[in-house]
């Protein structure tokens, strides 16, 4: 037994995969999807329950629940805690026969579960995040293409945060990119008030554009053929027709 576990302290790895449940934000995402991805699990094994997890620290959340309407059951002793402290499938035919199992409180209690079948929801970076999971108040035995099934059914269930996470990626660097746009444009406008000049112009151009001086210059060449009026504001066209050439040449 390892010192964390004896001293009742996560391991390294339960950090990180707590850490990850937590950058996911999976327990945050609309679970529409995934009730659907559980009717599919239950319709398939011919069960009437199935329930897409998050296995928290002290919690097992049903992001999905097909068949009954608990939204949280405490995580130890949980099945699907099983599931993801093993990093494999767990079946169980009859879990009145597995001594682990005895003690979770839907197979001890009124509930009465006997038949349980979960698999991990494993992430791209490798960390067990919950389950997908489905079970009966009858014995039932499963086949290889069934276990394998059920897995393939995780791997979309994955997939769906997967997709979500780098949706909410996406739309953090835009609003990121968009703040520096602003603060570019507020830059200049710091830097090209009443008192703007053109060697202001260029030394944003040189500056913060990183560019040498010839290239400042002959930038000026072209805004000057382009507009004749008063200097700040030809300063501000300066660094503007600049970075808009910038961009062009970028796109090229």
């Amino acid at each position: 037994m390892s010192s964390a576990a004896q001293t009742g302290e996560p391991s390294l790895r339960e950090i990180r995969r707590l850490d990850a449940i937590r950058r996911w934000r999976v327990l945050d995402t609309a679970p529409e999807c995934f009730e659907q991805i559980a009717a599919v699990a239950a319709r398939i094994f011919d069960v009437p329950f199935a329930v897409v997890t998050v296995v928290d620290s002290e919690h097992i959340w049903f992001k999905a629940h097909h068949g009954l309407d608990i939204d949280s059951i405490p995580r130890n002793p949980g099945l699907c805690s099983s599931v993801v402290e093993t990093s494999e499938p767990l079946i169980l035919p009859d879990a009145r026969l597995d001594p682990a199992a005895l003690p979770n409180p839907l197979v001890a209690g009124e509930f009465g579960l006997r038949f349980y079948a979960g698999a991990p929801l494993t992430t791209s970076d490798g960390y067990d995040i919950g389950t997908l999971a489905v079970f009966d108040q009858c014995t039932r035995d499963v086949t290889t293409d069934e276990q394998a099934i059920l897995t393939d059914l995780a791997g979309v269930v994955v997939r769906e945060f997967e997709v979500r996470y780098a949706a909410r990626v996406e739309v953090l660097a835009e609003q990121q990119e968009t703040e520096l746009e602003r603060a570019k444009v507020a830059n200049l406008d710091a830097a090209l008030g009443t008192h703007g000049t053109i060697g202001q112009a260029m030394g944003i151009i040189m500056a913060q554009r990183g560019h040498p001086s010839e290239v400042a210059f002959d930038a000026l060449r072209q805004v000057s053929q382009k507009c004749n009026t008063k200097v700040a504001e030809v300063a501000r066209r300066l660094v503007e027709d600049f970075d808009a050439r910038a961009r062009t040449r970028t796109r090229a």
